[in-house]
């Protein structure tokens, strides 16, 4: 199921870069920084004030520069790679939280959604923000599956037997255990018994007619064999033979 939302993420971007897309959105700011390479960004310059999102960005535009030679090559492939990256985050978020079904509809919703589609030819900060946001929902998923986890192995100790040593050491102090209290208010239910307590119907205090009586009525003729109409042998006759 990963590798079917990866090819498609991969096979709709493709296609859409090769035969849909017309032109590509490039913000000034970001190619003026990338395409020189002393005043790209650098570490110290995304943690200059806590965490800088187009600075991350910019400094992975200046690598891929580098590859590809060509900005506006080079910033439409990022942008494929990291919303790749996003759509197998989102099958991990839903896997996560879930299982793989929901995964696989989360990863192939993103992968096949039009609007993050046409987000692949604007280099800007938004598909760095795309995955951000992938990113942030995955560890959120992952923590829960943490906390999920750890609850089934708390319930499943409680419910495992006690260990040789564990055993030895409750009869070693019996004053620790409670005791046992029976229940003397139950009472042992006997089949007899159960039998003998039938329903008690009260009986109807309006008059009723008698119950009819079963009849049968019989002839007291007796019937010639040649007046039955039951036909035994037909050998050699037709219909109009008949007596």
């Amino acid at each position: 199921m990963l590798l079917a939302v990866i090819a498609a993420a991969l096979a709709v971007r493709v296609f859409y870069v090769a035969y849909v897309m017309d032109r590509v959105n490039v913000d000034e700011q970001l190619l003026t920084g990338a395409l020189i390479k002393e005043n790209g960004a650098a570490l110290t310059d995304i943690f200059a004030e806590g965490f800088s999102a187009r600075a991350f960005y910019g400094m992975c535009l200046s690598a891929s520069c580098m590859l590809f030679g060509n900005f506006a090559v080079a910033g439409v492939y990022l942008n494929v790679a990291m919303q790749v990256i996003a759509a197998v985050l989102l099958f991990g978020t839903g896997v996560n939280f879930l299982n793989r079904y929901l995964g696989l509809l989360f990863g192939a919703v993103f992968s096949l959604l039009p609007i993050a589609v046409e987000q692949v030819s604007a280099v800007d900060v938004s598909n760095f923000s795309i995955l951000l946001a992938a990113l942030i929902l995955w560890l959120i998923s992952v923590a829960v599956c943490a906390v999920r986890y750890l609850c089934g192995k708390k319930r499943r100790a409680a419910c495992e037997p006690l260990t040789e040593e564990e055993q030895e050491k409750s009869t070693e102090s019996p004053q620790t255990q409670p005791e046992a209290v029976f229940d003397s208010s139950m009472k042992e239910i006997v089949l007899e018994e159960a039998e003998e307590q039938k329903p008690r119907f009260i009986e109807n205090p309006l008059p009723v007619p008698k119950r009819r009586e079963h009849k049968e009525m019989d002839y007291a003729i007796e019937i010639d064999a040649r007046d039955d109409y039951d036909i035994i042998d037909m050998a050699g006759k037709d219909f109009f033979d008949i007596e």
